[in-house]
């Protein structure tokens, strides 16, 4: 009876484990459209650049250029501890690494995996659809 009551325990208590993750991973927003030809967005032009893009994800996403017809979007709140205010990822001042300053979790640009800090999961990463000067970033989470 003890040994049954202890399994239960445990699949509820990995079942609230799943729920808590599976919730930080739903962000659901409407699509986002990004003119890359509008002032706001001379950043994107280039490799290496990037732009906040406000009103989408949990905290906002991370638009970032890898190359001439390759962008990736991540989501801003940082999976360490999504929950807290301060827990934002930003671009770091050299522009070479995306970091949150309230856990100091540092993140790479290739893939958003955690490369510093206590942060064991890596950023979410939103779907993009490119048609010539035009980006859609959708809800739909691709990692």
């Amino acid at each position: 009876m003890i040994m049954k009551k202890n399994r239960i325990q445990l699949i509820v208590a990995f079942t609230l484990l799943i729920a808590s993750y599976q919730t930080y991973s739903q962000a659901a927003f409407p699509t986002v459209t990004i003119n890359l030809s509008y002032p706001q967005y001379q950043r994107l032009r280039l490799d290496g650049g990037y732009a906040y893009i406000e009103g989408a994800g949990l905290r906002g996403i991370i638009l970032y250029r890898e190359g001439e017809n390759s962008f990736r979007a991540y989501e801003r709140a940082c999976p360490h501890h999504p929950e807290e205010n301060c827990a934002v990822v930003q671009v770091d001042g050299s522009s070479l690494y995306m970091i949150d300053r309230c856990c100091k979790s540092t993140f790479n640009f290739s893939d958003g995996q955690p490369t510093g800090g206590p942060a064991q999961r890596p950023l979410l990463q939103y779907r993009i659809e490119i048609t010539g000067t035009t980006l859609k970033i959708s809800d739909e989470i691709i990692n």
